[in-house]
């Protein structure tokens, strides 16, 4: 069996009561549901009105779902409903105008890439 795959007999319960806790990045919180043994996690992320993560490269595929609201994420301009399945590899940095809520998972962690002049 996979390593990213549960065993039958586990689960992963987490209450919706759990708090959001903020990142260093202004505008921007997240509540983690799972972690993976490679380093990588299954996350909500909150992005305030014009708010936006940092440039970021993945060593793992990557899935987000959007729950509410919009964002930017490379090249697609995402609303809710929408889903994007970004191979390993793939540099971006998330954006969003008017604010969102994100369903994210990728298997391993991911890697900040620093900007010149930042």
């Amino acid at each position: 069996m996979s390593k990213q795959m549960m065993n039958e007999n586990e689960s992963r319960y987490v209450p919706s009561e759990k708090e959001w806790k903020p990142l260093p990045f202004e505008g921007v919180s997240m509540k983690t549901l799972y972690k993976f043994e490679e380093g990588g996690s299954t996350v909500l992320i909150k992005m305030a009105p014009n708010s936006s993560f940092p440039l970021h490269n993945h060593a793992a595929d990557e899935e987000v779902y959007v729950i509410e609201g919009e964002c930017k994420i490379g090249k697609h301009q995402l609303s809710k409903g929408d889903y994007l399945f970004t191979s390993k590899e793939t540099i971006h940095a998330p954006s969003t105008r008017e604010g969102c809520i994100l369903f994210a998972r990728s298997l391993e962690e991911l890697v900040l890439i620093k900007e010149k002049g930042k």
